[in-house]
């Protein structure tokens, strides 16, 4: 799978898995079936109500249309308000950033929708897909023009294994302080840490490390991120038996 590596000013290296073609695909076909769906209620609800028998078909077709709306603006409200995400892509767990990792603005989102009409629906998705196989960050026509592209969600989830892959029976501790912390505190150390690490937010990164230094009094010659990586798996090893 390819990956997007991203460097903050502080050195902070964030890596992303970037979304497969299939599941981009599956999470278009996701949505696109909600629309017909919602696109198929209102026609049986116009219909019900009599409208299509009106006299006046500009008056039906306009109140069909304007009921329809949500539905056509339905890719670029759903990612606008809830981070770069419409519900197919929550299911495929797959979401829209920018290409440095943060989160995407309203006018990336909207480039995006309008791109769409040409890269999907003009061509059926083929000047889209063969734009995302092409490109180094797997971008369609609309993310190279919003300075966009799709990651996947599912590498935060194995975080927590992937912080003790390392702790083995010589696994030697580096920060004895780590006793003077208790469970309480190495579990609320791994959440912030891993929503660090979820959000891409290297300032939580470096704040969560400048308390653990004061609050060890240690002076670590290492990356923040890795800091707290060592103290974590310590802490486990330290007390892995008990």
């Amino acid at each position: 799978m390819h990956k997007l590596s991203i460097n903050t000013p502080q050195n902070v290296k964030f890596e992303y898995n970037l979304a497969s073609l299939g599941s981009r695909i599956i999470a278009f076909a996701i949505d696109y079936f909600i629309i017909m769906c919602y696109a198929i209620m209102v026609y049986y609800m116009v219909s019900r109500l009599g409208l299509f028998s009106t006299s006046d078909p500009w008056l039906t077709a306009g109140i069909y249309m304007l009921i329809l709306l949500p539905a056509f603006f339905y890719p670029f409200l759903m990612e606008t308000f809830f981070n770069g995400q419409t519900i197919g892509k929550m299911i495929m767990r797959i979401k829209v950033v920018k290409i440095d990792g943060t989160r995407a603005s309203i006018y990336q989102y909207f480039i995006r929708w309008v791109c769409s009409i040409v890269d999907i629906f003009l061509c059926a998705g083929a000047l889209g897909i063969s734009s995302i196989i092409a490109t180094k960050h797997a971008q369609r026509i609309g993310d190279i023009a919003a300075d966009t592209t799709v990651i996947s969600t599912k590498q935060n989830m194995a975080l927590q294994q992937t912080l003790f892959a390392e702790i083995t029976q010589e696994y030697t501790v580096t920060f004895p302080q780590v006793m003077r912390l208790s469970d309480k505190d190495a579990n609320i150390i791994k959440d912030i840490y891993k929503k660090g690490y979820e959000r891409k937010d290297y300032n939580i990164i470096l704040a969560l490390s400048n308390k653990l230094v004061e609050l060890l009094d240690v002076k670590p010659h290492m990356r923040p991120e890795e800091f707290i990586d060592v103290v974590i798996k310590d802490y486990y090893y330290t007390f892995r038996d008990r």
